[in-house]
């Protein structure tokens, strides 16, 4: 009897101490304060926005010719020098002539000896004294002459070499009595008086970038110069390698500063606004594939705003909804927070 005694009353010591640890621990899980995190705040105030789109591009001559001759020859005479202006049409270069001039020359006298046969022949014609078809065939001697003729004329001139643009003999490259082959270049002649600036945009600015839009340049080799100009040129296809669009803009170069493969910096203005929202962009948090978030402080605790962005300027974007003039920007610890943190506002 006193066994069973003993034993109820180990069963009641034992159930007492598991209800008096379980109401322990619960107290302890229930009872447990969330600390309230730290922050600073910037009142949202509106502001100028100037929404550029900055790229680094290379400097182009609008006008760069690689000449070379239609026709092999050995080169008789540089006409100029490298580092000469020379305008359209000018000869930069003689090739040996003397077997295309002598051509020339005996297909022009042909010529001339069939016309003048054919103006004698007129007269004999005119007077039944040959039939038609002798006129016609000494008409068709004499143009056939007059074409052989143009040909010659046609390849002696060749060997006059002549610019195609004006501008600048950049380089030359056979000496004289070297062989200059044909479609090989052997000359390049580049008018830098206009350039273009060529860049590359991404794949996703495309639409935002027109022609006319303008442009600011600047150079890290021409500190203190700042040029201006348009988009002239938006090209119609997206480069598959890096997803870009190239875009040109054609400027002005009077005091030739500017030189062909030289790098810069262009900023294009895209949009402008007197009272834009603005926020750095390490705020706006991407939690979703296309879901944007700012944290707020309101009443002691975090708000999450889902917000739409727009335009930069910097490191700062616009906001074009999910916040409002005059709202509590949390912009020092929101890493920490999640919807509904308690937070305590610092200086």
């Amino acid at each position: 009897m006193n066994v069973i005694r003993k034993a109820c009353y180990i069963r009641i010591i034992l159930s007492s101490g598991i209800f008096i640890s379980s109401c322990t621990n619960s107290g302890n899980e229930n009872g447990q304060k969330i600390q309230p995190v730290d922050v600073r705040i910037e009142v949202l105030r509106p502001s100028k926005l100037i929404d550029v789109l900055q790229v680094a591009g290379t400097v182009k001559a609008l006008e760069d010719a690689s000449i070379s001759p239609e026709e092999g020859g050995v080169v008789k005479e540089w006409i100029v020098r490298r580092g000469q202006y020379v305008k359209k049409g000018d000869v930069i270069l003689l090739l040996k002539d003397e077997i295309a001039k002598a051509g020339y020359e005996a297909a022009d006298a042909q010529y001339k000896l069939a016309d003048l046969n054919l103006a004698k022949q007129k007269k004999v014609y005119e007077e039944q004294g040959i039939s038609e078809l002798q006129y016609k065939t000494f008409a068709y001697n004499r143009d056939a002459a007059k074409a052989n003729a143009d040909l010659m004329e046609a390849r002696y001139e060749r060997t006059k070499i002549k610019s195609p643009i004006n501008g600048m003999v950049d380089n030359i490259i056979p000496n004289v009595g070297e062989f200059a082959p044909p479609g090989v270049p052997i000359a390049r002649v580049v008018n830098i008086s206009i350039v273009k600036f060529q860049a590359e945009i991404p794949e996703r600015a495309s639409a935002s970038v027109s022609l006319g839009d303008k442009a600011i340049i600047t150079f890290d080799a021409l500190p203190g110069d700042t040029l201006h100009g348009k988009v002239s040129f938006i090209g119609a296809t997206v480069s598959s390698v890096n997803r870009t669009l190239i875009i040109e803009i054609v400027m002005k170069n009077p005091y030739r500063k500017l030189k062909p493969e030289m790098i810069g910096k262009v900023k294009i203005l895209r949009d402008s606004k007197a009272n834009a929202l603005l926020v750095n962009e390490s705020l706006v948090q991407l939690v979703d594939r296309d879901r944007r978030i700012v944290y707020t402080e309101n009443g002691g605790k975090a708000q999450e705003c889902q917000v739409e962005i727009g335009g930069r300027q910097g490191n700062q974007v616009e906001i074009l909804s999910g916040l409002k003039q005059g709202d509590h920007v949390i912009v020092s610890g929101y890493q920490k927070l999640v919807n509904g943190s308690p937070v305590v506002v610092t200086q």
